[in-house]
């Protein structure tokens, strides 16, 4: 699976560094990090629109929410001492599910409109 940023630089925060590095390992989209730690720290689903307010963050500013750190980190550890079982941290087999069509079209959208602004705002 390849991480959606794939070469780090030195001004790329740690808490980038751990989501991709949480991504490859569980073997799930960066956007799957986001709705696998909510469930994982509020024991409930995260709604889409959410998701993509909160994954935009990610994406336009490298905006981590705690609970994202939290749970990348603690996968992290469990994965260096090779007591990671991604089943622990909602992650089963088959693979978490992809974008949807309609997810990539509004994302593909999103991210039309930010580039329109920058560039003729």
């Amino acid at each position: 699976m390849q991480p959606q940023i794939k070469r780090f630089n030195d001004h790329t925060s740690p808490g980038v560094r751990h989501l991709v590095e949480c991504a490859e390992i569980l073997q799930v989209l960066e956007a799957d990090i986001f709705r696998l730690a909510y469930r994982h720290w509020y024991e409930r689903e995260l709604n889409e629109p959410l998701l993509d307010e909160l994954f935009a963050g990610y994406l336009l500013r490298q905006e981590l929410p705690g609970w994202v750190r939290t749970y990348c980190v603690r996968v992290l550890n469990l994965a260096d001492v090779g007591q990671l079982d991604p089943r622990d941290f909602g992650v089963d087999r088959p693979r978490m599910r992809r974008f949807s069509d309609h997810q990539f079209a509004s994302l593909l959208t999103f991210g039309g409109f930010i580039l329109y602004w920058l560039l003729f705002a």
